[in-house]
């Protein structure tokens, strides 16, 4: 996955923005592994590997790359970031890292680690440079990418039309008899045959008792009629991720379920619109929960209402109790509520919103009905 263009202007805007945040938060350097954050701030995406590939971004001054030679014109490629130290697979990466360091860093200086780095080059920069001063890279990265741009808003928004028109189609096939893992194959087939860059997780294809575990890895058991089918997805476009979770009926089903499906539909409907600039993130949790607990299934819904998205599947802000973080323009977020009764059923209806002119707007249109297939 690569982005469109090396817009100076851009990367250059968020560059700023980091440095800033640094100073304030007294960080010398920030120190990044492949992932969002280094995609964020270069323009280069890449997946973490054994190999050491690392952005690093002083207070003040140029950031730089270290490379490993065989990634060096794909980051010229990719990246805006001009400054790059190639490594040879012959080389020790201690040695060059050890180097490294040496030129950017001040004594004992403050490092922001990447929460993603895999922990032997975090070891690598401990040996090093035992006395300095470690934190979490998210201090900083994460209220930079917190607030989604119109640009990010748009990427998103195609992501998410994506997954809609992934589930129109899905829907039509989706039949009794079909098994989970074939239904998550379907699912699959359909997000890389109609745009996605790739698919953003494992999809849920959840039936019957199944569907009662919300995070179930799709086995071999087969619709039945009168299941609830919870179908749990999304894909990555340039980047950006989308995640939907849709419920239908196979063949229709009993009173009990109807009455779960409607509950699910108003809390999320309830907390959608609860959903405004300048509200406690924890508030439109309380909103859906109060509603499902009210009808009888508080019990049975077992996980927060929502979780931020962007460059990552799960980030800030949380839509959960305890969290006290004000709802702001461009803040991107799932709202999720659920019903998961042991051994017998589970509903989940979720759409991806964005704060835009004091209010959500949701980026996933399909039905929220229940359909019957």
């Amino acid at each position: 996955m690569v982005p469109d263009n090396k817009d100076a202007n851009i990367y250059g805007s968020r560059l700023l923005r980091c440095q800033r945040l640094m100073s304030q938060r007294e960080i010398d350097i920030l120190f990044l592994a492949p992932g969002p954050n280094m995609y964020y701030l270069s323009g280069f995406l890449e997946e973490p590997s054994e190999r050491l590939l690392a952005l690093i971004v002083p207070q003040s001054g140029d950031p730089l790359f270290i490379v490993p030679e065989l990634y060096e014109q794909q980051v010229r490629t990719f990246s805006w970031v001009d400054k790059l130290i190639c490594w040879k697979d012959s080389q020790d990466p201690n040695a060059v890292l050890s180097s490294t360091m040496g030129q950017v860093a001040a004594k004992r200086p403050t490092i922001a680690v990447d929460s993603r780095m895999w922990s032997r080059f975090l070891l690598m920069l401990l040996t090093l440079a035992p006395d300095s001063r470690y934190l979490d890279a998210g201090l900083v990265m994460n209220p930079l990418r917190i607030k989604k741009t119109p640009e990010e808003i748009a990427l998103m928004s195609r992501s998410a039309e994506i997954a809609d028109a992934v589930f129109t189609e899905t829907a039509k096939e989706c039949k009794e008899g079909m098994t989970e893992r074939q239904l998550s194959a379907k699912l699959v087939n359909e997000l890389r045959r109609l745009g996605a860059d790739s698919v953003g997780y494992e999809p849920v294809a959840s039936s019957g008792p199944n569907a009662a575990l919300p995070h179930y890895r799709s086995g071999d058991r087969k619709l039945q009629r009168g299941d609830l089918v919870v179908m749990d997805y999304g894909c990555l476009y340039r980047g950006y991720n989308s995640d939907i979770t849709r419920t239908v009926a196979v063949g229709g089903c009993d009173n009990e379920r109807k009455k779960a499906y409607s509950v699910v539909r108003s809390a999320q409907e309830k907390a959608y619109e609860a959903a405004l600039e300048g509200v406690e993130a924890q508030s439109v949790d309380k909103t859906a929960r109060e509603i499902i607990e009210a009808a009888g299934y508080g019990q049975f819904f077992v996980h927060r209402t929502g979780h931020g998205i962007g460059l990552e599947i799960h980030e800030e802000p949380y839509i959960v109790a305890g969290n006290s973080m004000r709802l702001d323009e461009g803040m991107a977020f799932s709202v999720e509520p659920g019903i998961y009764v042991p051994g017998h059923y589970g509903v989940r209806i979720e759409d991806i919103v964005v704060i835009q002119a004091g209010r959500a707007r949701r980026l996933n249109n399909c039905t929220r009905e229940l359909i019957t297939i």
